[in-house]
């Protein structure tokens, strides 16, 4: 039997809706374009960390692979193992929005200079 994803929106930071889907962050974007997309909201655990990027937990593989396929190609996705909980495989959809380029930036560290005076990353893209 698939985990249960309810026991997530055990949290004060956690927001849980009547169809399962307990969130944490910023989570409209994502669940915007997985809902255009036809991917059914129910049973999930999204934990976005800004607009871009983030991790859709999910109690089984194929939901996994089915959420990727949804965000794809706007999202750059990878769907993993999360992990084991009360003896349940959980899986994972982690993504990062692409930019139109196809690019994936890095969301988090925008710029980045060493006491050098070298840029290594500015605007969340890596300088070569």
């Amino acid at each position: 039997m698939p985990f249960d994803m309810s026991k997530f929106g055990d949290s004060e930071w956690v927001r849980t809706e009547p169809n399962g889907v307990c969130t944490h962050g910023s989570t409209e974007p994502v669940l915007s374009v997985l809902d255009v997309r036809g991917f059914e909201l129910h049973d999930l655990f999204l934990i976005a960390f800004n607009d871009s990027c983030g991790t859709i937990v999910l109690p089984t593989e194929s939901r996994a692979e089915n959420a990727a396929a949804a965000l794809e190609p706007a999202f750059a996705t990878r769907v993993y193992l999360f992990g084991n909980r009360d003896g349940e495989d959980v899986w994972a959809t982690e993504y990062t929005r692409r930019d139109i380029d196809g690019s994936e930036p890095n969301r988090f560290i925008t710029n980045v200079t060493l006491k050098d005076g070298n840029v290594v990353l500015r605007d969340g893209r890596w300088v070569r």
